[in-house]
């Protein structure tokens, strides 16, 4: 699951769904009702959705299954629209500083800490670690959908999913 959005309060409405646009709101009904949480009218949030190993990796495998809905929780990444307000244009460091207070303490939704390092030392401690990869984004852009040359996704040859 990729994205959320929730509706004005007036009619209290979350809605999940993949990048694909399968609608995950009825299989991740906790997540919902967190996004419902927020304390905005209506928003827009680029996350996953993942269930976590006790190791701190991420199980995908679970998602599909009841009591890894049950588990899940949302990684939030980036801001794109709040109460009417498109954020995309605005700088990713911008987003960003928005998104952590908007999420701040609510219950299962979590705000995904970047690292201000050089790109292929995080990539490196990422594969020891046993990571799929990284995402390396230039914090002074602005949202683009789809691939673009400021967001590099780097993915770990040697990943095996557990």
């Amino acid at each position: 699951m990729t994205g959320i959005a929730c509706s004005p309060a007036s009619k209290p409405v979350a809605s999940l769904w993949s990048r694909h646009g399968t609608d995950f709101t009825d299989k991740l009904p906790l997540i919902a009702e967190a996004v419902r949480a927020l304390r905005v009218d209506a928003v827009l949030i680029e996350g996953e959705a993942v269930v976590l190993r006790p190791d701190g990796h991420s199980d995908f495998a679970a998602l599909w299954t009841n009591r890894g809905a049950d588990a899940a929780q949302f990684v939030a990444f980036d801001l794109l629209h709040v109460d009417g307000q498109d954020r995309r244009k605005l700088a990713l460091k911008v987003r960003r500083a928005e998104l952590e207070s908007l999420v701040a303490g609510v219950h299962i939704v979590m705000f995904s800490q970047h690292i201000d390092a050089e790109g292929a030392v995080v990539f490196e401690k990422a594969c020891e670690m046993g990571l799929e990869g990284i995402v390396n984004k230039r914090l002074g852009s602005p949202y683009w959908s789809g691939r673009v040359r400021n967001w590099l996704k780097i993915k770990n040859q040697a990943f095996k999913r557990r």
